[in-house]
């Protein structure tokens, strides 16, 4: 599998994969600790939101719904109807973990492109076969952004048959993009093939810069 839908999957350490009390004993002090709980805030309302909207079509669907009902049998008209707790805030069977896949994928593979609103804005698109290729500061390919709203890739250079290719996420020197603000959003440090949590445990100035003063 190319792209990441749980912890350890390809060595990524997504943070939205994490467990709660993971965020806190490893992140908490360190420069990545509010990217990662304001990412972990979004999903989770993003979440409930959602359920909202489709959570009754899916419990019709899976049939909840009249399994509810038939528990109940059958009563007499003097018989008071027992109060049963609503299920309506319980969020769906599955939901938070494909909203959770949901937004790594987008997170980690999607690209700025032009909005094409003629306006000089970008938005983030996903590019079919381009958003499954690893990072590399080096990359061997390079896409460009077409008037009409397609994308061309072309080779850097040779590519010998079998070969990988690599695409470069975000310059590794931007300075918009530190290493721990890399890591909250690709789930890697690019580089570095050390754990994540050995990084953190060393406290690495990646995450704790006060260290190299």
């Amino acid at each position: 599998r190319t792209l990441p839908w749980e912890r350890g999957v390809n060595a990524q350490e997504h943070v939205l994969f994490w467990e709660d009390e993971d965020v806190d004993a490893l992140l908490k002090g360190s420069l990545a600790y509010a990217d990662a709980v304001d990412t972990r805030s979004t999903v989770k309302y993003a979440t409930t939101i959602l359920n909202g909207i489709i959570g009754p079509v899916i419990r019709k669907a899976r049939g909840e719904e009249e399994k509810v009902e038939e528990a109940g049998g059958f009563r007499f008209p003097w018989q008071e109807e027992e109060e049963k707790p609503s299920d309506e805030d319980e969020i769906v069977d599955g939901l938070e973990d494909a909203m959770r896949g949901a937004f790594v994928v987008n997170l980690s593979r999607a690209f700025a492109a032009p909005s094409g609103a003629d306006d000089g804005e970008e938005e983030d698109r996903l590019e079919p076969v381009l958003d499954m290729l690893q990072h590399s500061n080096t990359p061997n390919i390079k896409q460009k952004y077409t008037d009409d709203g397609s994308i061309e890739i072309m080779a850097r250079g040779d590519i010998k048959s079998g070969e990988e290719l690599f695409n470069k996420y975000k310059g590794e020197e931007d300075i918009n993009m530190p290493y721990h603000k890399f890591f909250t959003r690709f789930g890697f440090v690019p580089g570095v093939t050390e754990p994540v949590a050995n990084l953190i445990a060393e406290r690495s100035t990646i995450f704790f810069p006060q260290r190299a003063a």
